[in-house]
């Protein structure tokens, strides 16, 4: 045999042997070695979406009954009630093999048998599009409006009002993601404006003011990651936030701004280390300042992270963790520091029933006054797909809620129980 022989004959084996191993590497983020169960497709007993012209569009209509044994979320007399759920929500996108435009809109309706002012309507709406730039680069951006109301279980909630706290929130956003090879550098903003509507306090009709939580938030976000392997990436992210609000605080005839600046910087890694586990998990530092050196800033340890692992091909478990600052609502405390710790299991019985359990802990340390919120959470679901077009849905959960501190009087201690059956019909 010839040396050119022998040459194209070890090439050739070469070829065969370097193109699987480079097909395996040409996406080094790719996470997809494991399904999770909620995302495993079962064809048999999934919703097939609807075509309609350009548009992919997936929707359902659902009804449901849920029992509340304390449906003010209070620690003495506890009344308990049934409400009725009903509504639905669609999406549509484009298919294209470039470009995409999206649309998606939700509306449900809670209404309370008895105690019938607690009942609140849910709406939100958003158009979505994607330009692909290059096949290394796209840009997103969205559209969006929301009418809603906080859960009883909020701390604004607990001070008497005759109904829930409803608001409204608009905005923008807009994203730009690059990556090539081993490099990809995600990063976004976002402006949105939240309005809050007054209350009444139950009994009297006093007006209970919100316009001091009114305001305007710019949130940015950038993450710069570095694939080591096919199954590990290495990045850093910052974040940035600033909070205007419309109006200040009187304090003792004093007024005060809750205007803030805010940002977070952090390390962390993305991988799938092998087919039982992967995740996403970021440590770094926080902090906010306050415009008002009336209020106190703050700062200390962030967190970001999620991770899942599969102990089987039929079951999930999902862990979660966070550390930041959010704002409750309070009028003393404009900040308080939340710390927060989740996990959940998904177990696929069968191909059309699926049991879930999960839990959660959480902790509030109010900055500005003396009160810390311990929170607890846990519950269950049982997920019953009869058809492609009938699926249930049977649901326990547990809230627990311990305060402590001199300013825990208002929105004390509670325990909560909830029971109930939900049904989605798909087109």
């Amino acid at each position: 045999m010839s040396n050119l022989k022998r040459i194209s004959l070890m090439s050739v084996a070469a070829c065969a042997l370097i193109g699987p191993a480079m097909a395996q590497t040409s996406n080094y983020y790719s996470r997809d070695k494991y399904e999770t169960v909620l995302d495993r497709r079962q064809p048999e007993f999934d919703p097939e979406p609807v075509r309609l012209g350009a548009f992919v569009v997936r929707s359902n209509a659902e009804v449901g009954l849920t029992a509340n044994d304390n449906v003010f979320a209070t620690e003495n007399n506890k009344q308990s009630d049934v409400i009725a759920r009903v509504g639905g929500e669609f999406a549509a996108d484009t298919d294209w093999s470039v470009h995409g435009l999206g649309f998606d809109a939700s509306a449900y309706r809670n209404q309370y048998l008895d105690l019938s002012d607690e009942s609140t309507t849910d709406v939100t709406a958003r158009a979505r599009g994607r330009l692909d730039v290059t096949r290394e680069l796209s840009l997103r951006g969205s559209v969006f409006a929301e009418d809603l109301a906080e859960p009883r279980t909020d701390f604004v909630n607990a001070f008497g009002a005759d109904r829930p706290v409803e608001y409204t929130r608009t905005g923008v956003t807009a994203d730009a993601d690059f990556q090539n090879d081993r490099i990809r550098w995600n990063n976004g903003v976002s402006f949105s404006d939240e309005n809050y509507k007054d209350g009444k306090a139950a009994g009297t009709g006093a007006n209970i003011d919100q316009d001091y939580r009114d305001r305007k938030v710019v949130y940015g976000r950038t993450r710069l990651s570095y694939a080591v392997s096919p199954n590990l990436a290495v990045f850093g992210q910052a974040t940035a936030t600033k909070s205007d609000y419309d109006v200040e605080q009187v304090f003792a005839g004093t007024p005060h701004s809750r205007d803030s600046k805010g940002y977070t910087v952090a390390a962390g890694v993305d991988f799938e280390l092998t087919t039982l586990v992967r995740g996403d998990i970021a440590v770094g530092y926080l902090n906010e300042t306050k415009d008002d050196s009336f209020f106190q800033d703050v700062s200390g340890l962030s967190i970001d992270g999620r991770m899942a692992w599969f102990p089987t091909r039929l079951t999930t478990v999902t862990f979660d963790a966070a550390r930041r600052v959010v704002d409750t609502g309070a009028f003393e405390s404009p900040s308080a520091v939340q710390t927060r710790f989740g996990a959940r299991v998904d177990h696929e019985l069968r191909r059309n029933i699926i049991l879930s359990g999960y839990g959660g802990v959480s902790n509030y340390e109010y900055e500005d006054i003396d009160r810390k919120e311990d929170n607890l959470e846990f519950g269950a679901i049982a997920t019953y797909k009869m058809n492609k077009r009938v699926h249930w849905e049977l649901f326990a959960r547990n809230r627990d809620r311990d305060v402590s501190g001199t300013a825990g009087f208002n929105g004390a201690s509670y325990s909560q129980n909830q029971v109930g059956i939900g049904l989605k019909l798909y087109p």
